[in-house]
C-alpha cells in the first residue's frame, strides 16, 4: 500500500503541475494582448504628435508662400508708384503700400513664432521618437519571451500528460477511481501532505492519535475534515 500511496502522491504532483501550467498557458495570451494594446496606444499617441508636427510644418510653408506672394505684390505696387501721374493717386498708392507692408510684417511675425514653436516641437518629438524606439525594443523582447514560453508550455504539458498516464497504469483501478472521485469533489486535489497535525488540503487540525498513526501507517488514511487522502511529510528537512 505504501508503494501505491507514493504513486498517488506522484500523480497528484504531476497533475497539479499540469494545472499550474494550464493556468499560465491561459494567462500568457491575455498578457501578450495587454502588452500589444499598451504599445499600440503609445504608438498612436506618438503618431498623433507626428501628424501635429507635420500640420505645423505645412502651416509654416503656407505662411512662407503667403509672405512670398505678399512681397511680390508689394514690389509690383512700388513699381506702379513710379507711373503715378497725380498726387491723389500717389497718396492712394502710398497707403496701399503701407497696408501691404503691415500685412507682410504680420506674416513675418507669424513665421518667426512658428519657427520657434517648430524648434521646441521637433526637439520634443526627437526625444519621444527615441523613447518609442526604446519601448518598441522592450515590447518586442517581452513578447518574444512570452511566445517562447507558450511554446515550451505545450511541451511541458505533453510531458506531464505522458508521465501521468505512465503512473496511472501502475495504480489499481479501484484506487484510481477513489482518487478521481476525491479529486473531482475537492477542486482537483485528492492527495495532501500533513505536518504538525494540520491537513495541507483544508488546513484543519487532525486528532493527535490519527497524526501518529499517519506517520507509521502503511494503509491509506483520509482527512476526517475534507476526506482527502493524507500522507505525512517531514518539513524539517
Amino acid at each position: 500500500m505504501r508503494e501505491q500511496l507514493v504513486l498517488l502522491i506522484e500523480l497528484q504532483k504531476m497533475e497539479s503541475a499540469a494545472g499550474r501550467i494550464t493556468v499560465r498557458r491561459k494567462d500568457l495570451p491575455v498578457q501578450i494582448g495587454e502588452l500589444e494594446k499598451k504599445f499600440s496606444e503609445l504608438s498612436a499617441v506618438v503618431e498623433a504628435q507626428r501628424e501635429e508636427l507635420e500640420a505645423l510644418r505645412k502651416h509654416r510653408k503656407e505662411k512662407d508662400k503667403q509672405l512670398q506672394m505678399g512681397q511680390e505684390t508689394l514690389k509690383r505696387t512700388r513699381d506702379r508708384l513710379l507711373e503715378v501721374k497725380n498726387n491723389k493717386e500717389y497718396q492712394s498708392m502710398l497707403k496701399e503700400i503701407e497696408t501691404f507692408e503691415t500685412k507682410n510684417s504680420h506674416v513675418e511675425d507669424e513665421i518667426i513664432s512658428l519657427l520657434e514653436e517648430l524648434d521646441v516641437f521637433e526637439k520634443e518629438m526627437k526625444k519621444k521618437e527615441k523613447d518609442l524606439d526604446d519601448q518598441r525594443r522592450c515590447y518586442e523582447e517581452e513578447k518574444a519571451k512570452m511566445e517562447d514560453e507558450l511554446d515550451s508550455i505545450a511541451k511541458e504539458l505533453d510531458g506531464c500528460a505522458r508521465k501521468s498516464e505512465a503512473i496511472r497504469k501502475k495504480i489499481p483501478v479501484e484506487l484510481l477511481r477513489k482518487y478521481e472521485q476525491i479529486k473531482t469533489a475537492m477542486r482537483g486535489v485528492a492527495v495532501v501532505s500533513v505536518w504538525k497535525e494540520v491537513c495541507g488540503g483544508c488546513h484543519m487540525s487532525i486528532p493527535p492519535q490519527l497524526y501518529n498513526e499517519l506517520q507509521k501507517s502503511t494503509v491509506l488514511i483520509t482527512c476526517p475534515n475534507c476526506s482527502r487522502i493524507m500522507y505525512w511529510e517531514n518539513k524539517n528537512g
